[in-house]
């Protein structure tokens, strides 16, 4: 017998010593709940903390009686002992001191890009000039709480003033606040993502779609949609090239490739393989953008890669005879190329909150055919569950290089 053990499960943990359970804790990530008991349940604690919903509450109990608690609500974080408030901290002020020193007084309205490049893609593109108007917005901000919305504000809205928040997590979760003479609108809540993702799943094929979502979130028609075209920063794209150069691809005729996505599961590493080789026997370079290391490409040949930034990679993906993309946020950003487009999509990955979505209502709740003032003779569509790998290479090597 060991004197000390730990077991770590998906949703369970467990600590022995000398066999015996002194801490055992449980997840349920669809609730956003944790419960841990120690010595055999002489103490315990349950917390909960949903940032889809805002809402969190850690309460310590003894012998199943609250000693202490601690529960955020109405936007105040409250204190309690032995079920007694004692202590109360308005997440107003908090928020107020962790980030005004970002704000300048002659900005009014504060928009928060609360979400990834999927939604702040489409939000700077068709949705923000709309919700300024309607808002009567007369000096806006926009808060950048990740590194790329930086380059897609740049691209696609100039004209609007930014500040870049790192990792921004207000716990006001609410769609629009006040605080102190600044409007905030959030842009979008983890609430709004549950919400859409559960319409889609749990409904008939077709009836939701995520881009009509937002628009019935924010109450806007799609008749009010102005649309936001990106430009190449000049500056991005010599950069892009000082490092394409280093690389030695062959910028006069190449493919440009991202088989990497967030929500959806990968597609077979072989696939990309053969069709990278594929290409290079057509006499085709390819340009694979890799951010994370899942994806080998051991067998692939000669394939090119560096690291690029959002506006690098939408200045060189602009140049490309075609591009292949697993369908991710990053899929609508590079719509605006120009460029033919072939997108795979697979079944989306099971992630904390959210349950797996198999690949037809990934398609019918994600689809690009449903994004306005689009060209859809530039982009085909993949059912990687209804074509195998090879029937899908076969379709995207049957392209005219001249059709750009």
């Amino acid at each position: 017998m060991k004197i000390y053990e730990y077991i770590k499960g998906d949703n369970k943990r467990t600590a022995k010593l000398f066999g015996f359970p002194i801490m055992e804790q449980t997840f349920d990530y669809m609730t956003a709940e944790r419960h841990q008991n120690f010595l055999g349940g002489l103490i315990k604690t349950v917390k909960m903390d949903d940032q889809c919903t805002g809402s969190f509450k850690k309460d310590v109990l003894f012998l199943g009686h609250s000693i202490t608690k601690k529960v955020e609500e109405n936007n105040y974080r409250n204190f309690y002992v032995f079920n007694k408030k004692y202590r109360s901290i308005s997440l107003a002020d908090e928020f107020k001191k962790e980030y005004f020193h970002y704000f300048d007084k002659k900005h009014d309205d504060i928009y928060i890009l609360n979400a990834n490049s999927g939604e702040i893609y489409l939000t700077l593109t068709y949705i923000i000039k709309t919700l300024i108007k309607r808002n009567k917005s007369k000096n806006p901000l926009l808060i950048a709480t990740h590194k790329y919305h930086v380059d897609m504000i740049k691209m696609i809205c100039p004209h609007i003033s930014f500040v870049y928040i790192k990792e921004l997590r207000s716990k006001i979760i609410k769609d629009t606040f006040k605080v102190d003479n600044f409007r905030f609108f959030l842009l979008y809540s983890g609430a709004h993502f549950k919400q859409v993702e559960k319409d889609i799943k749990t409904h008939p094929l077709g009836e939701y779609h995520y881009f009509k979502s937002i628009l019935n979130r924010l109450n806007i028609n799609e008749t009010d949609l102005e649309m936001n075209k990106a430009v190449i920063i000049p500056e991005a794209e010599q950069d892009m090239l000082d490092k394409i150069k280093a690389t030695g691809l062959n910028l006069d005729k190449f493919v440009f490739l991202a088989p990497e996505a967030q929500s959806c599961k990968l597609f077979d590493e072989d696939f990309w393989c053969n069709l990278i080789n594929k290409f290079k026997e057509l006499g085709y370079d390819t340009y694979v953008n890799l951010v994370g290391d899942d994806i080998k490409l051991t067998s692939a040949k000669g394939y090119k890669k560096c690291d690029l930034s959002y506006a690098e990679a939408f200045a060189l993906a602009k140049r490309a005879k075609k591009i292949v993309s697993l369908r991710s946020g990053f899929t609508e950003f590079l719509l605006q190329t120009g460029v033919h487009i072939d997108v795979l999509y697979t079944n989306f990955r099971h992630r904390h909150f959210f349950d797996d979505m198999d690949i037809y209502h990934v398609m019918s709740g994600f689809g690009l055919s449903q994004i306005p003032y689009i060209d859809k003779t530039k982009i085909k569509e993949y059912n990687t569950f209804e074509l195998s790998p090879v029937q899908c290479i076969d379709s995207i090597l049957n392209f005219e290089e001249g059709s750009k």
